[in-house]
Parts: structure tokens; sequence; C-alpha cells
């Protein structure tokens, strides 16, 4: 029952990838953010910029932003000029120019004079991928999944509850029924909830998951809610007092599995040559998020102990 995400352009996207890579890059305890927005120490207005990162020298805070452009041909002395009046004007203490074409010789030299750091990204052969990345050779995901297969309603009866049997319903709600829609009420209370907040109810004291088998067939479970005799739900022939909800779940665990070949690879090169590898597997799945598994390391690494790993996927701490 999750909810579609937004498009993202491309040059977004890599905006991100490469707040990722510097995040990934620094020590820890650096607070990383993209978009930004700072203050222009001249103007007062506030300037946005790719991407920022802040981390902490003693008692002081350093700021170092980062501007990224993807497009053709290469950025020339006129970007850089720009970027060092900006860097000026908004008080960074650094700032690091990205770009996916690179940079022409007077930009280059401008760069040097105006302390301006500048970055290279480009998409990284599978046969130059350190060994150490290229040991992971594909991850799976596990996806989740829930369909509301069955609405059942029993009205309301002065009786003693029993179980009630789902094959014996009162009332079936029809397929089109919005899972959203607020067609619950507490009449008591004027409370309002949907089947949507019935799902989530039942996420807060069970775990509806535990006993499917990954990669196998939808299974119908069906999850009882009772109601004593203050609860009405909003129907084709009106509202009716119910005493029970019988909604009926077909459950399912898929795996996706994204191999080394399917990975976004990427270098992140500096003019010295200095370079850093980056390897994301990233689920193709339509998720309120992108959900990834990252690896990062020097690109002459020999050692796993400069490997950083991040990820971003339920439960995680994103590195973003």
């Amino acid at each position: 029952m999750a909810r579609k995400r937004s498009d993202n352009s491309t040059w977004r996207q890599f905006e991100q990838l490469v707040a990722r890579i510097e995040a990934d890059a620094g020590p820890l305890g650096l607070r990383v953010a993209s978009p930004d927005r700072i203050r222009c120490k001249v103007t007062g207005r506030f300037r946005e910029v790719d991407a920022s990162v802040r981390a902490g020298v003693g008692t002081a805070s350093v700021l170092i932003t980062i501007e990224c452009r993807k497009r053709q041909p290469k950025q020339d002395v006129t970007w850089i000029e720009q970027l060092a009046t900006k860097k000026a004007n908004i008080g960074a203490f650094h700032t690091i120019a990205v770009s996916s074409s690179g940079f022409s010789d007077g930009a280059k030299a401008l760069a040097a004079h105006y302390g301006i750091g500048l970055r290279h990204v480009s998409e990284a052969p599978l046969d130059e991928i350190n060994k150490l990345l290229s040991n992971l050779k594909s991850v799976t995901f596990s996806h989740k999944c829930c369909v509301a297969a069955y609405i059942g309603i029993r009205l309301f009866r002065s009786l003693k509850w029993t179980i009630p049997d789902p094959r014996q319903a009162d009332l079936v709600l029809p397929p089109t029924t919005d899972l959203f829609a607020p067609i619950f009420k507490d009449v008591t209370t004027g409370r309002t909830w949907s089947i949507n907040d019935l799902w989530l109810q039942l996420q807060r004291t069970s775990d509806p998951f535990e006993k499917i088998a990954h990669g196998t067939p939808p299974e119908l479970k069906i999850a009882i809610f009772p109601y004593p005799g203050d609860v009405t739900v909003e129907t084709s022939e009106g509202s009716k007092l119910i005493g029970d909800v019988m909604l009926g779940l077909a459950l399912s665990i898929e795996e996706e599995r994204v191999t080394l070949e399917e990975a976004r690879r990427v270098e992140y090169k500096s003019p010295d040559g200095a370079a850093i590898q980056r390897v994301e597997f990233a689920s193709r799945r339509v998720q309120p998020e992108e959900w990834r598994i990252s690896l990062q390391a020097p690109k002459e690494a020999a050692d796993v102990s400069q490997i950083k790993t991040g990820g971003n996927w339920p439960n995680s701490k994103s590195d973003e």
C-alpha cells in the first residue's frame, strides 16, 4: 500500500549522487545536505547550493559547498568565476565544482587561483572497478507486498461475540473501495479512519509477514477487527452500524536481484589523479524513495578496511 515516488530529474539525481560520495569520503560526523540554502553575507538573501558539507573543527563549524553540472561540453572559466564570487559572498570555507564532462585548461588554472576544488564524475567500466568492490556480484532486495483482496463487514449484533466466518459477511465492500478514504466513524468521538489505517494498526500490533516465505505466490490472510457497536461504515446504501471488519490480505515477499553489471558504477576524480570508485545497487521498484546499497573506496584501495558501505531502505539510516 506504498505511495509512488515523485519523478526525479537526471540532474537532481546527479547532485544527490555527488552528495553521497562526499558524505562517504569524509570522516564520521559530517552533515551533508542536498540541496541547501545559505544566507548571502552581502544581500542577506538565501542562496541555493547543490549540496553542502558541514564539519566541526574544534569549537567551530566549517562550511564546504558543492556545485554540480551535468552537461556538455567541458566547463570553462565562466562557471569558475561565478563560483568564486558566490563562495566569497556566502562565506564558504571551500567550494567544490563537480562536472560530468570535465574542465578546460583555463578553468583548471582559475580554480587553482581561487581555491576551488574540481571533481570529474564518469562511468566506471566493469573491468576497471577495484577488485574489493567487484567481489560483491549481486544484491537481492526483498519487497513485502500487500493487496487488499477482500473487505467483509459483519453488522453489529447485541449478542455474545464470536469469531465471524469471513464467508458469511453481511456486506462485502467492492474492489473499487478507496483504501485511503475515511469510511469508518466512531459515533461517540467522531473520529474517522480508513482501510489503510486498519493495515497500519495491524502492523503496529503484529508482523503480518512473519510466516510468509520469500519468492512464493501470495498467501491470503484474514485480519478481524471487532467493534462494540459504536462504529459505522459508509456504504453505497448509507451508513451501517458494524460489529466486525474482516480484512482479507494477499501477502507475499518478492525478491529482486540486482547484479554488478546492472549496478551504477562511477569514478570521482580530482585533477591530481586521486580517484574514488563507487558501486550502487539500486532497486528498480517504484518506492517513496530509492532503495539502495552502496560500496565506495579509493580506486587503488588494497584493504577491505578502506571500503565505506551505505544504503537507503526501510528502517535504515540513510547516507544522505
